[in-house]
């Protein structure tokens, strides 16, 4: 009777096991968040299919889950392009890590120059870096033509690191950080 219970739940897994395939047609629905949180399976057995883990790096960029992305990124070797996105994911990773030490411990980081990309964590960094930005009561102010953004901490613990994005002095987007 255990065996019989333990061949139905393989083949249960199996059935409902998040295929290429599902990952594929969410990333095109732009399902985003499930194609992050559902594609951790494929980071945390290591596989190696590298348009999959595209797919899977580029949502939990687009939702800001930024921590899986170093798995992925150490995986896209086999081509110019592949090699590319694995830059653009590590970039992310270096970026949030070097924005939460400014935020935590004020580590100066004028000067530094990392690649430019479209992400918020990006646009914040190159600010910083060229040490465009005021400090109000603790909180970091960023002005550019496009957006202002406010970074602060908050009061919980381990702090997290808030980016708000706001345009004619109302919230786009609030981004948050680990």
């Amino acid at each position: 009777m255990r065996v019989v219970l333990a061949l139905l739940g393989v083949f249960w897994s199996y059935m409902y096991a998040y295929s290429y395939n599902d990952v594929l047609r969410d990333y095109e629905a732009k399902n985003f968040e499930k194609v992050c949180n559902d594609g951790a399976a494929f980071i945390l057995k290591n596989d190696k299919n590298e348009q999959i883990l595209v797919a899977i790096g580029d949502a939990c960029a687009k939702v800001d889950s930024i921590n899986p992305l170093g798995n992925i990124s150490k995986n896209l070797i086999s081509t110019k392009e592949y090699r590319e996105s694995g830059s653009y994911f590590a970039t992310l990773v270096l970026q949030k890590k070097l924005i939460y030490q400014f935020m935590h411990d004020n580590i100066n980081l004028k000067e530094l120059k990392l690649p430019r990309t479209n992400h918020v964590l990006s646009k914040v960094f190159e600010q910083l870096s060229k040490g465009n930005y005021g400090v109000v009561e603790k909180r970091i102010e960023i002005t550019t033509p496009e957006m202002n953004y406010l970074l602060w901490l908050s009061d919980d613990d381990p702090k997290k690191v808030y980016i708000d994005e706001n345009k004619d002095g109302k919230l786009v987007k609030r981004h948050w950080y680990l």
